[in-house]
């Protein structure tokens, strides 16, 4: 908690738990991403959500099948039944945590939901988009780092400009260690602060 604290801009840290402490840090790094993408040129991403994506069952084999035959069907993959999806820091020009946490499960497309078991089990990078998400609806999820103790963290952005993506596609991971700041160090705490 010590290296967390040493992190934070905070004048006063008395009465934070260390859950308030990592979900400030992490909020801080959500508005790194947005304010990276609007100094370059993508001045409509207004909105970035950082969460924890957790296994709770099943093999690669067994959830690939059921997200496939979901998929087939145009029905709802069997999301609750293999992972636990932990919404932990958030930055908006527009809407509060909170309220991106109310509308949390009709902003993430069914697209976009599809490729969760491709987002955990995948080496990062994984970049998937939703070219036809709209208002706000989450348009791209990017995982930048490989999964640390047994979660992986993943970022959901509004992205209204196709480009956006040939953007991320383009830098290396260095770049995201400058753009993210301490958010990896942050990480590695979150499976003790949210037990």
């Amino acid at each position: 908690m010590a290296a967390l604290c040493k992190l934070l801009p905070l004048q006063n840290m008395d009465g934070l738990s260390m859950n308030d402490i990592t979900t400030q840090t992490v909020s801080a790094a959500a508005e790194r991403i947005v304010r990276h993408f609007q100094t370059k040129g993508f001045s409509r991403i207004t909105e970035a959500l950082i969460i924890q994506i957790h296994h709770i069952a099943g093999d690669r084999a067994e959830i690939d099948e059921a997200f496939e035959a979901a998929h087939e069907e145009d029905k709802t993959p069997p999301l609750g039944a293999y992972f636990e999806i932990r919404p932990y820091g958030h930055f908006s020009e527009f809407r509060s945590f909170d309220e991106a946490k109310s509308a949390f499960k009709s902003d993430f497309t069914l697209t976009l939901l599809h490729d969760i078991p491709r987002v955990f089990f995948d080496p990062a990078p994984v970049l998937i988009d939703d070219p036809l998400a709209s208002g706000t609806r989450y348009d791209a999820i990017m995982k930048l780092w490989d999964n640390v103790d047994g979660y992986a963290v993943a970022i959901l952005m509004n992205d209204p400009d196709a480009s956006f993506i040939d953007y991320v596609g383009s830098h290396p991971g260095s770049d995201w260690q400058k753009i993210m700041g301490q958010f990896e160090i942050a990480s590695a705490t979150l499976g003790e602060a949210l037990e």
